[in-house]
């Protein structure tokens, strides 16, 4: 018998903060060299096209989820930070994606936590 996998929630406030966690995960899934290994890539496919982020709130989702999504944070504010992706013009959809990306972070920080690994 397999035993179920524990699951972290991360909290979404906003309607448009799923379609942004998508696209970042579309992106990535293009480029194909966001992720090192083939189980991120899995995580990333089927979080995008099998069971989805809704947008209503809150996510269920595996540490190995989060770190997935987690990866593919630093790679897209990388980008924002080297100027090669725009932000969006309005303060708060600004404000609501950093949010979003923030609570990603934060529940995988709390999985690793939970684990007895600290993460930075």
């Amino acid at each position: 018998m397999q035993q179920e996998e524990k699951t972290y929630e991360v909290a979404v406030t906003n309607t448009c903060q799923a379609p942004h966690i998508r696209t970042i995960l579309n992106r990535a899934l293009a480029l194909q060299g966001v992720w090192s290994g083939t189980e991120h890539i899995n995580n990333a496919r089927e979080m995008r096209y099998l069971t989805g982020l809704p947008d209503a709130g809150p996510w269920l989702l595996t540490k190995s989820q989060l770190l997935t999504l987690v990866i593919a944070i630093r790679w897209r504010e990388a980008k924002l930070s080297a100027g090669t992706l725009a932000e969006p013009s309005q303060e708060d959809i600004r404000e609501a994606h950093r949010e979003i990306r923030q609570n990603v972070k934060g529940a995988y920080r709390a999985a690793c936590h939970a684990d007895g690994q600290t993460w930075m």
